[in-house]
């Protein structure tokens, strides 16, 4: 809802209020939902501004930035005037949010440099966010340079934590929590891509609450913190300005990239309302609602070394166990036996594949199971038919020897040329194999960032727009098929790749305790079902720990459901474990997948993690606990229940797993439940292992009692 009263604007969503004053581009209020009708006057004149800009005396870090066709850097916007839309206007050149929402417009103009600047303002009401993003426009005669320009600024007062979730290859979006001093506090990928280190989701988190904000991006982002002198407290999030200068010549406008905020009284409020707006506004075509398949990997189970007789053997074993879609991953073309080769070269490794992929992807689904495919678009091998004849094609530096990450080169996705011949190649893939599911893999960041006739300014943001020009060609050319997108794991895990691709890979790392950590991290800003979580071998082949069966499946209950893995080599009782696990995901796959989500414990730090989903009504719901050591002689565990009805009565029963004896079963009302109760049987977990690292972990099944 928005409400004006001259130029005071009000947007509401069920639990929050922003107040705004436009003429003179305030925040006057955000925060929990306001009863009152008005009385605003008190805070006319505040220094909470939608947007800050280099000139006058604000010498805080600026949302705006330009090169003037004068030469000099200094603007003065003023407003203008303000528009407020039905509909939510498109977003042009970008991915975006989309559907029902009104939008705020408000125009502020430079008159003497003719440059003017726009805000908007999307309120979606059914997940209580707002959308923001922004743009210049040049009116002069001559171009002028952007340097910068954020995508949202947020001005708060009072003490704050920045959050923020960073961390490596393998070991993505840990939580990080710092108090906000004087100083400025930065989270940003300087990279090409949104990357492992560093999440484009930021929060601050103060005494009155959190506030969550997420740029639909995925290339250099850059979200900072900064106290000044005032004590005022600046949130900016956007395109990182490391490298940046834009050329913006006269009639032309650049956009910049979405932003999401929300405000919530806490963390878990704050995430169940950006898991709506994902899953609502973000997540779209024919899986946005769809159960996920339960699938087999060959990628932990073989690497490279697999043939046609061994690929068909693990899908039996997939059959049996009750998977419904297998993906043939790294290795089926070109010449591809290690990764020194043959990105580029998307046609049939005849022997590996015994007679080529369509024959191998029939073979597959006459068995009864869906066929996927890896890809890795983006990427060329030296070592290959297509650098061999287009050397130009890759990403690098004329004169200079090129960064090699994993023995490969990034293709230069700012040539059109490129991107149509990515465009071309990869729909054939898709096209020949039947594939439902397509696993799109980009393995190293932007070393060499260079293309003929791109400007250097420019180069970083071009690269992205060629990503998702070919993203949203491919996926609007396949509707059906369920696109998962990958980045070395969950180096490109953003919005922006959500907008095409339904759920993302979380992290090459599979093992049960790294995941916990992981998971948890990524489900502040991302919604179950973006994340892929799959069962992988013991040891594990990153970090050599072990944990039973039963608890790596307990950990990939918490995203979409998958085995990466060779199923043929388990024991006749692995597979008959495989199978119950299969069948009870199945059974309750639409509350795991689909649930109110809320994390358990804390899983940076202390002993007792895990998550729940909670369905909707709030009449079941499923909750996996871990702990990460046994205590010895201290008191028991304890673990709060969260997202229940205080005033209802559940049966509280554990899954029969085979690595304890029993499954005990009890009742107890929901504020029992959330008050927080021991986990007496925790450590009773009867399969040991020779490795190091291991969980406890229990599964429950809560089911409100009827009265």
């Amino acid at each position: 809802m928005i409400r004006r009263k001259g130029n005071i604007f009000r947007l509401e969503t069920p639990s929050t209020t922003l107040v705004i004053k436009a003429d003179t581009a305030e925040y006057l209020y955000y925060g929990k939902k306001l009863a009152s009708g008005g009385g605003f006057e008190a805070l006319y004149g505040s220094p909470r501004k939608l947007f800050s800009q280099y000139g006058g005396t604000d010498y805080s870090e600026s949302s705006v930035l330009v090169e003037n066709t004068d030469g000099g850097m200094s603007t003065a916007f003023a407003f203008s005037k303000c528009k407020i839309w039905a509909e939510k206007p498109e977003t042009e050149g970008l991915p975006s949010s989309y559907g029902e929402g009104k939008t705020l417009e408000l125009k502020y103009t430079d008159a003497a440099a003719k440059v003017s600047f726009f805000l908007y303002y999307t309120v979606f009401e059914d997940s209580d966010v707002i959308a923001v993003s922004s743009k210049l426009y040049n009116g002069a005669k001559k171009e002028l340079y952007i340097r910068r320009l954020a995508s949202v600024q947020l001005d708060l007062f009072g003490k704050y934590s920045f959050v923020t979730f960073e961390g490596d290859w393998a070991r993505e979006r840990q939580k990080v929590v710092r108090s906000v001093g004087r100083g400025i506090f930065y989270n940003d990928s300087k990279k090409g891509i949104s990357s492992h280190e560093r999440n484009p989701f930021v929060m601050a988190e103060g005494e009155d609450g959190v506030y969550a904000v997420n740029l639909v991006y995925s290339g250099n982002h850059k979200e900072l913190m900064e106290c000044c002198e005032s004590g005022r407290v600046r949130l900016l999030s956007g395109i990182n300005d490391f490298m940046f200068r834009w050329k913006l010549s006269p009639g032309e406008t650049f956009t910049a990239p979405e932003a999401v905020i929300c405000y919530a009284p806490t963390e878990d409020e704050a995430s169940l309302r950006m898991h709506a707006f994902v899953s609502e506004h973000i997540v779209r075509g024919k899986w946005k609602k769809k159960e996920r398949p339960v699938l087999v990997n060959n990628w932990e189970g073989t690497y490279f070394g697999f043939d046609r007789e061994r690929i068909l053997k693990i899908a039996a074993a997939a059959k049996e166990a009750g998977a419904e879609l297998f993906v043939l991953d790294d290795g089926w073309f070109g010449k591809r036996d290690d990764d020194t080769s043959s990105l580029g070269d998307w046609y049939d490794n005849e022997v590996k594949t015994g007679g080529g992929l369509a024959s191998l992807a029939d073979a597959v689904r006459a068995m009864g199971l869906d066929f996927g495919i890896w890809v890795e678009p983006e990427m060329i091998s030296e070592d290959s038919d297509l650098y061999r004849a287009h050397p130009n094609f890759a990403m690098k530096v004329p004169g200079r020897e090129p960064t090699r990450m994993r023995n490969q080169l990034c293709l230069n996705l700012a040539d059109e040329k490129v991107q149509n011949y990515v465009v071309r190649v990869i729909s054939d893939v898709i096209a020949r194999s039947g594939a439902s599911y397509v696993k799109w893999d980009y393995n190293r960041a932007v070393t060499d960032p260079f293309g003929k006739n791109v400007p250097q300014g420019e180069y970083f943001h071009r690269y992205i727009l060629g990503y998702y020009r070919i993203a949203s060609k491919i996926t609007k050319k396949f509707p059906f098929v369920l696109f998962e997108g990958c980045a070395g794991g969950g180096g490109r895990f953003d919005l922006g790749s959500l907008c095409y691709f339904q759920q993302y890979w979380t992290s090459d790392d599979t093992d049960a305790r790294e995941r916990l950590k992981i998971q948890s991290g990524t489900s502040y800003g991302y919604p179950q079902t973006a994340m892929g979580a799959h069962v992988s071998a013991c040891p594990n082949h990153q970090t050599g720990d072990g944990n039973p069966l039963e608890t790596r499946f307990n950990v990939a209950c918490g995203g979409t459901l998958g085995y990466e893995m060779d199923l043929s080599v388990l024991s006749d009782e692995e597979k008959r474990t495989v199978a119950r696990q299969i069948a009870f995901y199945k059974e309750h796959r639409k509350l795991l997948q689909f649930g109110d989500f809320y994390r358990l414990g804390e899983a940076f730090g202390e002993n007792i993690a895990g998550f729940m989903t909670v369905s909707k009504d709030k009449n079941t719901a499923i909750a996996v606990v871990c702990a990460s050591k046994q205590v010895i002689g201290g008191e028991l565990p304890y673990v709060r229940f969260k997202g229940l009805n205080p005033s209802a009565v559940y049966e509280v029963t554990a899954r029969e797993q085979s690595n304890y004896r029993s499954a005990p079963s009890f009742t107890a009302g929901g504020d029992v439940l959330m008050g927080g109760i021991p986990l007496r049987d925790i450590y009773e977990d009867t399969e040991k292992t020779q490795y190091g690292g291991r969980l406890y972990s229990r599964l429950y099944i809560l089911k409100k009692c009827k009265a």
